[in-house]
């Protein structure tokens, strides 16, 4: 975009526009109009007149220069404000897009905040069974989740009926990345465990990953420790 014309410029079209308006085919020291330069009227006068005469049509050169520069940055000036006009136009959908964000941002950190501030681990009190501890609003609100606290506390937990006031269960929160087998456990029944997949057809997914453990998907060694892959 051309620099807009400053005013002093526009000053100097009507300075000229007076000064050329002042001249007849009527020469001394030699001015650059282009320059800025001028005669006094002083001076002026002293010019013959045929200075005088080239004196006038360097003015009205000059002035017809800076009016065409004017127009010039006239038009661009409308062309600019057409742009920014369209421009203001871009932002509106952005702005709205940015708040839509930030609004989501705000949400997904209250929730990261409630879900940091869930308990891992939970003492058992009376009247407690697996699945009224699961079925709770803090730990997974869900009676049916019950089996994962289980398998998190297979050192404490022998039997899944009987626990007892004062026992201290490990609530895993985080989806495992691995996991240790049990007895009669096939890759199928792990992939359907709600943690790990909640689909026993995606047992093909741990065999894939652990082929260099698994031989058999449906005879695994208990303590073997599987890969699940996310």
């Amino acid at each position: 975009m051309r620099n807009l014309i400053k005013p002093a410029a526009m000053l100097a079209v009507l300075a000229l526009v007076v000064v050329a308006a002042g001249c007849s085919k009527t020469t001394g020291r030699k001015v650059n109009v282009q320059a800025g330069e001028y005669y006094t009227e002083a001076q002026l006068d002293s010019l013959s007149n045929g200075d005088k005469s080239k004196y006038c049509s360097a003015l009205e050169a000059e002035k017809a220069r800076l009016k065409a520069e004017v127009e010039t940055n006239q038009k661009d000036i409308q062309t600019t404000r057409k742009s920014v006009d369209g421009l203001r136009g871009q932002i509106t959908p952005a702005e709205k897009e940015i708040l839509r964000l930030e609004a989501e941002i705000r949400t997904l950190t209250s929730q990261i905040n409630q879900y940091q501030a869930l308990p891992r681990e939970y003492q058992v009190v009376a009247n407690d069974c697996l699945s009224v501890i699961s079925n709770r609003d803090d730990i997974y609100a869900d009676a049916y989740k019950w089996p994962r606290i289980y398998r998190a506390n297979l050192d404490k937990i022998e039997d899944p009926v009987w626990i007892y006031p004062g026992m201290k269960l490990a609530i895993p929160r985080e989806l495992p990345t691995e996991y240790k087998t049990m007895p009669y456990e096939t890759l199928e029944t792990i992939a359907g465990y709600w943690e790990v997949y909640g689909d026993p057809a995606q047992w093909t997914r741990l065999y894939e990953a652990n082929k260099d453990k698994v031989k058999d998907p449906y005879d695994i060694p208990p303590g073997t420790v599987i890969t699940i892959p996310r």
